[in-house]
């Protein structure tokens, strides 16, 4: 008590080089300048020592009075205030709270509680990666049953047991390519017709005799000891723009095995057939000819050629679509909150909707930038590519900026822990399904067509391959509405977490007060 009254007695004298920071000062050392004076800049959190391994360090102590927890529930900030404010009028700030190790007893119930949270956050993991991580691998699962749902337009002579129609139906069949896409047959199709079918999406390539008398032009030749070019009886057209992934991985790869089976059977049963119906003289005439080594060789045409650097802006470039637009939710609040003070509320609201849309803009322009600098042609279907890929990509950011926006305001209010479980749940839901095709996955994964992402994809493959234009309409319809949903809930949300936090600060204070009122009691 007389330690006390002395330290009083010195602070209202202002004689601050009597002050001693805590009773034995050689041993625990003083604050600031190293007179026994408290320092403009002193933190009041510990002694002052060299050694970085006592705990009683200022460093070490800063270590575990400014975490991140504490920072962000404002408990380092009242604390560094209060201990600057005492030593600003001359006073000592009280001494840190005692520290003890690990398995300390005074420390039991603190690492019991811990565990038991520790076990929920573990509980938690589990849960969100066995249930959210799922339906990206069960977009995957057992795909190769359904390659069936790839189908292939096969159009043969209108006669399908004339050589080569028959070579190529065999060809369907045989066990090495059978179940690798459906083969669906038809005849009498024109050359342009079955590019339209292919082009309109109807199936994923074509193979196709290039005329209805191919089979009869080759045998005609056999009879007639004739040399004949078989190169351009059969053609086969895809288009690998539709799709990059699944035409370069499993249809381009069945395509072209197609080729080595369809010539064994030209070899084993198609030409046998035609050498047993000649005579001796018309076999002796064919040493004259081309017949018994050449082969109709399959011409093979991509429509809609892609390039390597165009995967960029398709794929990965759209999952860094919805991250950026997490990252201008994070800048931006701080620059809300300097000014929602000052503002009229209804203003407030509205200069946040309108904010938000701007960002949009710019950011999707900078994208836009990026794939111009890197010499992507975006004039392939029109000649304002530039322009078209901008509005994509600037309705592509306010759909799922929007969302990130909203929810963002939601979680931060309840549980911000959540807020990286929302961010990467998001990006699953949006890609399981885009950047495979649909009918490669269970039924469950149509709910893809309604993602924003999923729209966005094909929008930019019309702009990128000038693929089909079919769904153009639903693809931007898609993306405005959830633009335009997301910017009609943002009042609310924002009136949500105004509420929600005004009530959790209420419920801090009266808690608080109630603490201090038990404190003067005792």
């Amino acid at each position: 008590m007389s330690q006390m009254s002395n330290l009083n007695n010195s602070s209202s004298s202002n004689d601050r080089d009597s002050i001693k920071p805590y009773p034995d000062e050689e041993a625990l050392g003083d604050y600031g300048n190293g007179n026994g004076n408290v320092s403009e800049h002193g933190n009041g959190l510990g002694r002052k020592t060299s050694n970085l391994l006592d705990p009683d360090n200022d460093l070490i102590r800063t270590v575990s009075n400014y975490t991140l927890a504490n920072i962000i529930s404002g408990e380092a900030a009242e604390k560094t205030y209060s201990d600057e404010k005492l030593i600003d009028e001359g006073k000592l700030p009280p001494p840190p709270p005692p520290k003890y190790g690990i398995f300390a007893p005074e420390n039991r119930s603190l690492m019991k509680s811990f565990l038991l949270k520790y076990i929920v956050v573990i509980i938690a993991f589990w849960t969100f990666i066995l249930s959210v991580w799922s339906i990206y691998w069960g977009s995957m699962y057992h795909r190769e049953n359904r390659l069936i749902n790839l189908g292939i337009l096969v159009n043969v002579e209108t006669d399908i047991s004339l050589p080569v129609s028959q070579a190529m139906y065999l060809s369907t069949i045989d066990p090495s390519i059978s179940t690798s896409l459906s083969w669906h047959f038809n005849s009498n199709l024109t050359e342009d017709e079955i590019i339209q079918l292919v082009h309109d999406q109807k199936y994923w390539g074509a193979i196709y005799v290039t005329s209805n008398n191919v089979s009869n032009q080759l045998i005609n030749a056999f009879n007639n000891g004739e040399n004949l070019n078989t190169s351009n009886f059969v053609k086969s057209y895809y288009e690998t723009g539709r799709d990059p992934n699944t035409m370069g991985s499993i249809v381009e790869p069945t395509l072209y095995r197609f080729q080595s089976v369809f010539l064994k059977y030209l070899q084993s049963v198609s030409y046998p057939s035609i050498l047993n119906n000649l005579s001796t003289n018309q076999f002796a005439n064919l040493q004259n000819t081309n017949l018994l080594s050449s082969y109709p060789i399959i011409e093979y045409t991509n429509g809609r050629p892609t390039t390597l650097i165009t995967i960029a802006p398709l794929q990965v470039g759209l999952i860094y679509i919805i991250i950026i637009t997490f990252f201008d939710v994070m800048w931006t609040t701080p620059l809300y909150g300097a000014i929602a003070s000052k503002i009229y509320p209804m203003h407030y609201i509205i200069l946040r909707m309108v904010i938000s849309q701007i960002s949009y803009l710019f950011i999707s322009l900078a994208f836009t930038t990026l794939n111009a600098a890197f010499q992507i042609n975006m004039n392939q279907t029109w000649k304002g590519g530039f322009g078209v890929f901008w509005m994509i990509s600037y309705l592509t950011m306010s759909a799922v900026g929007g969302a990130n926006q909203n929810v963002s305001l939601i979680l931060f209010s309840t549980f911000p822990p959540l807020m990286g479980f929302w961010m990467l749940f998001f990006v699953i839901i949006n890609i399981s399904a885009t950047f495979s095709p649909i009918p490669l996955c269970p039924d469950f994964y149509r709910f893809t067509y309604a993602m924003p992402i999923k729209n966005a994809y094909e929008l930019l493959k019309v702009v990128l391959f000038d693929t089909a234009r079919l769904t153009m309409g639903r693809d931007f319809g898609i993306l405005i509405a959830w633009g335009a949903a997301n910017l009609i809930l943002l009042p609310f949300c924002i009136l949500f977490f105004a509420n929600r936090m005004k009530s959790k600060m209420i419920k801090e204070t009266k808690k608080q007060i109630q603490l201090e009122k038990e404190g003067k009691k005792v």
